[in-house]
């Protein structure tokens, strides 16, 4: 089963999932490798990689989601930006995911490297996700041509599950109307930017309904232990982190890192429940690729196909370094 059907209900049970990104350094996979094995544990419904059409990780992003696909049993979900690249990119790229058997896509449109912003864009560059969504329905129309004359291999290829990125702290008309035009190309449900409020996102999900979206709302989340994390958070993505939820970390940090990362998971943790208490479909943690806060606040929410409570590593400090890959979390990919 594609990914799409579980976060639609049915697995009959809130979903979990994880985002990754690809390693830069030999060291690095072996670590990220350690991570997904402890992630796994938990039983997550699918892993997301983050992945450019063009940029340089793709080959390492392409590794990372065949280890996924070979070692968990979890569905690999391809994370494809479109900014700056060509039709023929985007086109040739989802071919390569569908030749590997990727069937779940997480199409948003991504922001130029800081480096790139100044070059112009190909003339035919793709510039909306809206349009990376209909591009991918027509490289799945050709993928399934191409699979020949045999009617039962034709048969046999899942569903394509399309993503996109949704933004519930946006205020802005045009980011509802961004998401219903996605919807309308074809996208299967959305995943939040990072979400700090239950009742956020429950206003957000009322304004979609209300703009005729449907779409099923997968709110993302982040580990809520580390205030230098949080604040470069919102440097990147405008959406500032709960004033409460620093000034309680402010606090606890009185009395050492463990203190503060108690604190911070126990934040996490009601906000987990308070997002299912408002009728999130499941839960989607962006990790920065380590396991340890990820699975503390997972402890006592109960959800995914494994076993509900996680081993606690509570008392960890963790690093506050915020990986560029993680772009869903730092938004800017309408």
């Amino acid at each position: 089963m594609s990914v799409a059907p579980l976060v639609a209900g049915a697995a009959g049970r809130p979903t979990l999932s994880f985002e990754l990104f690809p390693p830069r350094s030999e060291r690095a996979r072996e670590a990220l490798h350690r991570t997904v094995h402890r992630l796994a544990g938990t039983g997550p419904d699918f892993f997301s990689v983050t992945h450019g059409a063009g940029g340089g990780t793709r080959d390492a992003g392409c590794e990372l989601l065949a280890h996924l696909r070979r070692e968990t049993r979890a569905a690999a979900v391809a994370h494809l930006t479109c900014v700056g690249a060509t039709r023929r990119q985007v086109v040739d790229l989802a071919q390569e995911f569908f030749a590997a058997g990727v069937r779940d896509v997480l199409a948003v449109r991504g922001d130029p490297p800081a480096e790139r912003i100044a070059d112009p864009a190909p003339a035919d560059a793709v510039r909306r996700a809206c349009d990376l969504v209909e591009l991918l329905h027509v490289a799945d129309r050709h993928h399934h041509l191409n699979a020949g004359g045999d009617g039962a291999a034709v048969t046999a290829i899942p569903p394509l599950s399309v993503a996109v990125a949704a933004f519930p702290a946006s205020r802005r008309a045009g980011d509802l109307q961004a998401l219903r035009a996605k919807q309308d190309a074809g996208a299967s449900f959305a995943i939040t930017q990072v979400c700090y409020s239950a009742r956020e996102y429950a206003g957000f999900t009322a304004r979609a309904r209300d703009a005729g979206i449907t779409l099923p709302l997968l709110p993302g989340i982040i580990p809520t232990t580390d205030p230098a994390r949080l604040l470069r958070l919102e440097q990147l993505t405008g959406v500032a982190p709960p004033a409460d939820l620093l000034a309680l970390l402010e606090s606890a940090a009185e009395h050492g890192d463990a203190a503060r990362h108690r604190a911070g998971t126990r934040f996490g943790q009601a906000l987990a429940r308070d997002l299912l208490a408002a009728g999130a479909p499941g839960l989607h943690l962006y990790t920065f690729n380590a396991a340890p806060a990820a699975l503390d606040l997972l402890e006592g929410v109960h959800l995914g196909a494994g076993t509900p409570t996680v081993p606690s590593s509570a008392g960890r400090p963790q690093a506050s370094a915020v990986p560029h890959d993680a772009a869903l979390a730092a938004g800017g990919s309408r």
